[in-house]
């Protein structure tokens, strides 16, 4: 075989490997984009309260929202998603919740699973609507480090 053909059947194995692993990518990220969908489409987690922290995360792109005075429809909750992070816990009257919005502030109201097609409403402190995150717009994050932080955090309470 000479060099050149041979140099053209490397080219196309690699390729064909190239359109392979793209094709398992895809497929990998449209498996978690559905079991996100379903999670926050089926979530029954009904929580309002008033922001006493938020927290960055700088791993991750996103804050750990503590809420207090909390009214909720159950008063522990630790289900991890599907995909093994926490959405939010609940421990009596504290919850913590993550987000990657950076427009929530210490005293804004959050109401999470308020109706069937809101996920999350901050409410500033002067009584407007500040944002809706609607279910579909919602994402969970396939990093679980955050969940060590929000089970300290949940344990802190609002200081």
């Amino acid at each position: 075989m000479t060099a050149k053909k041979l140099f053209f059947l490397m080219l196309g194995a690699m390729v064909i490997m190239m359109i392979i692993i793209n094709l398992m990518i895809n497929t990998s990220n449209s498996n978690a984009d559905s079991v996100t969908e379903d999670y926050f489409t089926n979530l029954e987690l009904e929580v309002s309260g008033t922001i006493c922290a938020v927290e960055k995360q700088t791993d991750t792109y996103k804050y750990l929202n503590t809420l207090k005075d909390i009214k909720a429809n159950t008063t522990d909750y630790t289900k991890p998603s599907p995909l093994g992070v926490n959405f939010c816990i609940i421990k009596g009257d504290v919850a913590i919740f993550a987000d990657h919005h950076d427009g929530y502030k210490i005293g804004d109201t959050i109401r999470i699973g308020e109706n069937k097609t809101d996920l999350i409403k901050c409410i500033s402190t002067d009584g407007t609507t500040k944002f809706i995150k609607k279910r579909s717009n919602a994402m969970l994050y396939t990093v679980a480090s955050p969940n060590k932080r929000m089970k300290q955090l949940i344990a802190l309470g609002c200081s």
